[in-house]
């Protein structure tokens, strides 16, 4: 796969949790990175409450890969044992999409993850949210669907949930390894898999980790990678890394 095709640019940090940057900053960045050759973005409803998706919808052209996510009505925490009921309902998820591409400006986009996914949620339990999910790529408004998971979650999802997904987002950092018991079966299943907080917001980096190391230490699974840029420098660094260059 080319560079292009492995790198999605992460779109978290431009709702202001970590670094305030102005409306006219985050076009520009977002056009630079355009520009490079970066076609590919991922973002999420909750993302500054929504503005993220309206800026990506003023500023990327159709031809752009969009990955969107829909909140949970209530996130899941690992250690409980709530149905994915109290989290999603076939109604929410319609719904979510509805704005999220209305924030976007699209009538449909490539990629939608469901936000949040828990361990104890299997077929049995899920079936309906997992229709919703089907119908969603049924009616056009979707072209793929899947699951976005959360840091320490070491349970396999099985494989009657993974015959509706088509993408696995999951972090993978020298903290968050646990990905790599489950990788050779979702490879082997033909999962997209997304590894996402590759550098920890950028404590590693501060730790002495280098971004070369820890974005090579990832390309090498046969992945793609999500990464969150706020400045071009790092938009040009991470596509030498990935060009496999020093």
């Amino acid at each position: 796969m080319e560079w292009f095709d492995r790198l999605y640019f992460g779109t978290w940090q431009l709702g202001g949790q970590f670094k305030q940057l102005s409306i006219m900053q985050i076009e520009a960045l977002l056009n630079f990175a355009l520009k490079s050759g970066i076609r590919r973005f991922d973002t999420a409803a909750v993302y500054g409450n929504g503005t993220v998706e309206e800026m990506l919808g003023a500023c990327l052209p159709r031809e752009a890969i969009i990955i969107t996510k829909i909140p949970a009505l209530s996130k899941p925490e690992l250690n409980s044992s709530a149905p994915i009921q109290n989290s999603y309902t076939p109604d929410l998820i319609q719904q979510g999409v509805r704005e999220s591409l209305k924030r976007l400006r699209r009538d449909s986009v490539d990629i939608v993850l469901l936000h949040n996914w828990h361990p104890a949620w299997s077929s049995d339990n899920a079936v309906e949210v997992l229709t919703a999910l089907d119908d969603l790529k049924g009616h056009g408004l979707v072209r793929q669907v899947g699951a976005s998971l959360p840091n320490g979650f070491r349970t396999h999802i099985d494989d009657e949930v993974l015959s509706h997904l088509d993408v696995i987002e999951a972090p993978f950092n020298p903290r968050e390894q646990w990905l790599l018991q489950q990788l050779p079966r979702l490879l082997r299943l033909k999962k997209e898999i997304l590894l996402r907080s590759l550098f920890c917001q950028g404590r590693l980096l501060k730790e002495g980790y280098t971004a070369k190391k820890l974005l090579r230490e990832a390309l090498a699974l046969n992945t793609s990678v999500v990464i969150g840029m706020t400045t071009e420098e790092q938009i040009t660094e991470n596509i030498r890394y990935l060009k496999g260059g020093q």
